[in-house]
């Protein structure tokens, strides 16, 4: 419309306004598809919670100009459907590289030059931030080099002698004391706690004289992913609770800032929700919906941050889509779409929590159950389906309900859509164009279209890097 037109216009002329970026905050919510942004800003509509604030964006909220609006083509060198480790290389590099490897040429094999030793040669900080191992495929995408996305603990050591100034996240399993031993011996602080660690001081400070302002951290949470934020909110508490993305988000931008600072120099920092495609390809939407919620707090907090500092670049998006996942009108004439919608929120505990709780459950002890963490009463002609859905589900799998499938019942996640308006054409990731927002200097040469080769470029070119 032009009313949209007019509004996209003043944030470009906004944006174009202002000199090059000393700063880029790259936030990917992995394996979102634009209906899960969506359902998210409805979620929040019906439950009362506060705007999205992804959306928001897009209408100069925040006190910020409006963001500039992209749609990118997710390809891979190998395939229309690309997976995290080539997505996310392709931002790195700005090459395209086969589904499964991590910035290595996809003809020659041969190393690519990533995003983040570009940054270091030109004196920046970097920083990595997720809910996934920090060793994950998308972290790994701006700075690791290896044929196999699996090879975490290489990864590992790999992080180390890239030297990335913040790395937060799970993944201890891939960090054995030999290796904890060495960050610390190269000046990192290593942490499980997010609290434990002292902030950077201000340049200036008495404090700052005595201490390193450009020391590295390592802060690991978990033995592996980090628990889905439904699960940290509800579920019974472990023994270490675990920081929100928002916190981690927080703490990464204090410290790259006060740090970078000091050395006179910008810093880049990635930061992923990677929790979301593991909850699509489970066909979690409840998982999927609260792990969204989480990454919108990230964002309030990256945008606070870029309210006091204007000299920072700002993206936005998502790697792939993943799950095909959609709110389906209900009811005469659609009307009870946000009814049936609403019974999500009652929903608080993860399938994969749910499948370890009511292991040994059966009959109206299965149903009592499933009434205390949904909020659902399950019809009794369902709770058996329900039952060998849940049995059959297992976490993070591209193939998530084939046992269920193979003993005659639904998946868990279209028996749950029965309930709440929600439908899903699969577990594996999709080719859907993915939503792009860029705010701040430099956002304006992200055009209408992208393909995602472009962006390594464009966010290059918006701190001055050749």
């Amino acid at each position: 419309s032009l009313a949209a037109a007019n509004v996209r216009a003043a944030g470009t002329g906004a944006n174009a306004s202002r000199k090059s970026a000393r700063n880029i905050i790259f936030m990917v919510a992995d394996g979102m598809c634009a209906a899960s942004l969506a359902l998210t800003r409805h979620y929040q509509s019906v439950t009362g919670g506060a705007p999205n604030r992804w959306l928001s964006l897009y209408a100069a909220a925040n006190g910020l100009p409006p963001a500039v609006r992209s749609a990118v083509e997710t390809s891979s060198f190998s395939s229309i459907v690309t997976d995290s480790s080539a997505a996310s290389s392709c931002w790195g590099t700005g090459k395209r590289i086969k589904n499964g490897a991590l910035n290595v040429d996809p003809e020659t094999g041969r190393p690519l030059v990533t995003l983040f030793e570009k940054a270091k040669r030109a004196g920046m900080l970097t920083g990595l931030v997720t809910t996934a191992t920090v060793t994950h495929a998308t972290p790994a995408g701006f700075v690791a080099h290896s044929p196999q996305r699996n090879a975490e603990k290489k990864i590992a050591r790999e992080y180390l002698d890239a030297r990335v100034d913040v790395l937060l996240g799970g993944g201890t399993q891939f960090f054995d004391d030999a290796l904890r031993a060495a960050y610390t011996a190269a000046g990192y602080e290593v942490f499980e706690k997010l609290a434990t660690p002292r902030p950077v001081p201000e340049v200036g400070s008495p404090e700052s004289k005595t201490k390193n302002p450009h020391s590295p951290v390592l802060g690991l949470f978990s033995e592996g992913h980090m628990p889905f934020s439904i699960d940290s909110t509800y579920a019974p508490k472990p023994d270490r609770p675990v920081p929100t993305l928002a916190a981690m988000s927080k703490f990464a931008l204090e410290r790259l800032h006060a740090a970078s600072t000091a050395a006179g120099k910008g810093f880049i920092v990635q930061i992923e929700a990677a929790r979301v495609d593991h909850a699509a390809h489970s066909n979690d939407a409840a998982a999927l919906v609260h792990d969204l919620n989480a990454f919108d707090d990230a964002l309030g907090t990256a945008l606070a941050f870029c309210a006091a500092h204007p000299d920072t670049l700002l993206v936005v998006t998502t790697d792939h889509g993943c799950g095909g996942m959609n709110l389906n009108g209900a009811g005469t004439g659609y009307s009870r779409s946000a009814h049936e919608l609403s019974r999500l929120a009652r929903c608080k505990r993860s399938f994969g929590a749910m499948r370890k709780e009511a292991r040994k459950l059966t009959g109206s002890a299965f149903g009592d159950y499933l009434r205390e963490v949904t909020g659902l009463t399950i019809s009794s002609g369902d709770l058996k389906r329900f039952a060998v859905a849940l049995d059959a589900t297992r976490a993070y799998s591209p193939d998530v309900m084939k046992s269920a499938r193979a003993a005659g019942g639904a998946s868990l996640g279209r028996l749950f859509g029965s309930y709440t308006a929600l439908g899903w054409t699969g577990g594996q990731h999709t080719g859907d164009l993915a939503e792009l927002a860029a705010l701040g200097p430099g956002a304006e040469r992200f055009t209408p279209f992208l393909r995602n080769d472009q962006i390594h470029n464009l966010l290059l070119k918006a701190v001055d890097i050749g």
